[in-house]
């Protein structure tokens, strides 16, 4: 491989990488999420303090699937270099890359004041990356099937 392909191949899991990093050392991001939740219920006409309080955690939480979800499938997407099909070694070294930088993303956190770490975000993000990988096998195998050749008779 080219370093022009592994280049292709790899930019958007080092993009999704610099961007968790950035967001974990945000000692202030309770009050940006709480900001981006407000604003999500304003447009529902659902804005108030309850209703913030009450949906901040599961907010936060989504945030990281979704998050995680998307480092998870560009990392397969770099694991997997240009294969047609799913790359089950690819996958695994997906969930493993996935479940270390969780890992250290929530050592960071650590260190990080007003933040924490927390075990149970590390298992999460990698559940949101094995989420990816599902959706995508998922995929593959609805296009194949849907592009397969019917039988000479």
């Amino acid at each position: 491989m080219t370093a022009k392909g592994f280049l292709k191949a790899w930019w958007p899991a080092a993009v999704m990488c610099a961007a968790i990093f950035a967001l974990s050392q945000d000692p202030h991001s309770g009050r940006h999420s709480d900001a981006v939740l407000g604003w999500l219920l304003s447009l529902l006409g659902m804005n108030s303090a309850h209703l913030r309080h009450l949906w901040d955690a599961p907010f936060r939480k989504f945030a990281h699937v979704v998050v995680y979800f998307l480092l998870g499938a560009s990392a397969y997407y770099g694991f997997a270099m240009g294969r047609r099909w799913f790359y089950w070694l690819g996958a695994l070294r997906t969930v493993i890359f996935c479940a270390a930088y969780a890992s250290l993303d929530e050592y960071h956190q650590g260190f990080v004041p007003g933040r924490g770490a927390e075990v149970s975000d590390v298992f999460l993000d990698t559940s949101a990356c094995l989420l990816a990988l599902a959706v995508i096998w998922l995929w593959q195998r609805l296009w194949r099937r849907q592009n397969a050749q019917p039988a000479a008779t």
